[in-house]
């Protein structure tokens, strides 16, 4: 049985210049029929040589890198035929180019691990779907291949450009490193191109929430807008509860509320974090609920925010407010008040304690306080 030649070709249609670039391929000739595979490398006319391949290009490294990954690949299918005694046809190699292409295209990969993933809710999930944007729109990592350090510097650097602050940046690499480490563990790539490399975790600016002074202006700010009041209701229930909106847009009073010891106990699970948090219903949390017949009056996050911008207007309140600023709230008020950030974090349900302490950076009245404190023992 005869198998196929196989060769590089640049710029096969004749359109590279100084100005524009042509495409390598992987020429594959069977019985006087060719059959051309992209490497997705591009090239201007002076950055091919037929011996070295690519040269005189900044990237010549990774792109070298890819052609003769995929030159292997294909030479190995050839191989494999040859070895198995199985006649060669370009159907099998049209199959094998497409396990191929999708098997290296990272985002791709990234692209369905996103949908397949059961172990994130769907805020965490519209996050990493983010990064997918930003890969497709940075536009130098697609392939395994492209995930070299260069690649990754040049994507932190891409990142910067586009006004985001250093935490987010952050947390896009954190995202980043979790997908190439599921590649790894699926065996499509050999290594770890964030090894050696450090970026910078940065700082958040200050949570934002409201003073005493500002939440009681919520509390008694006369509205005559029903919708509104009924926001300002929710607001203020996450206020005393510390409630994320998923987790009190769930909230069940029937289900997820024990009596004892003569409290209203909850003690449930984050949809955000799957971390488990324990409340305790506070007396202005528990009026807000027989109000409503014990029947949260929820809305959707987009309506509920934009609503609490007109609430703010009401209540005089110079803040953006959000349903993420009632948390704060609450957790800078639990903390005001000495309870112990560990409690806290509980309260919470913070998977590390790392985020509390977030909240306990704004607490200038609590420093003011452990000062009297020392007085008190230096007396």
């Amino acid at each position: 049985m005869k198998y196929p030649t196989v060769r590089l070709v640049f710029d096969r249609k004749k359109v590279a210049s100084d100005k524009k670039k042509g495409l390598v391929q992987i020429e594959v000739t069977s019985q006087g029929k060719r059959k051309w595979i992209g490497t997705t490398v591009k090239l201007y006319a002076n950055q091919w040589d037929d011996r070295k391949h690519v040269v005189r290009s900044n990237e010549c490294i990774e792109q070298n890198a890819i052609i003769d990954a995929m030159m292997k690949r294909v030479n190995e299918f050839i191989a494999g035929l040859a070895k198995s005694g199985v006649a060669f046809d370009f159907e099998k190699l049209d199959a094998f180019v497409s396990s191929m292409s999708e098997s290296s295209s990272f985002v791709e990969f990234v692209r369905r691990r996103i949908e397949e993933r059961t172990d994130i809710e769907e805020s965490t999930r519209k996050q990493h779907r983010t990064l997918l944007q930003s890969l497709e729109e940075f536009g130098r990592i697609n392939y395994m291949n492209d995930l070299t350090k260069q690649n990754i510097v040049l994507y932190d650097e891409f990142l910067h450009s586009k006004g985001i602050t250093q935490p987010t940046i952050y947390n896009y690499h954190k995202r980043l490193k979790r997908y190439i480490h599921e590649a790894m563990k699926f065996e499509l790539m050999d290594g770890d191109p964030y090894v050696g490399m450090h970026f910078e975790r940065g700082k958040f600016e200050k949570r934002k929430y409201l003073t005493m002074d500002e939440l009681r202006r919520v509390i008694t700010c006369p509205i005559n807008s029903e919708p509104v009041s009924r926001v300002r209701d929710l607001f203020l229930f996450q206020c005393y509860t510390g409630l994320a909106y998923a987790d009190f847009a769930k909230f069940d009073f029937t289900k997820d509320v024990e009596f004892r010891n003569g409290r209203y106990v909850v003690a449930d699970r984050r949809r955000k974090t799957n971390e488990d948090y324990t409340i305790v219903l506070l007396h202005p949390a528990i009026e807000i609920l027989e109000k409503y017949g014990h029947v949260l009056p929820v809305i959707s996050l987009q309506k509920y925010n934009a609503s609490l911008k007109v609430l703010a207007q009401y209540a005089r309140i110079d803040k953006d407010l959000t349903s993420h600023m009632a948390r704060h709230t609450f957790a800078v008020f639990a903390l005001n008040n000495g309870i112990p950030i560990e409690i806290v974090s509980k309260m919470l349900g913070h998977a590390n304690i790392r985020t509390t302490q977030i909240y306990a950076k704004v607490l200038n009245s609590e420093v003011e306080r452990s000062f009297d404190k020392l007085a008190d023992v230096f007396k």
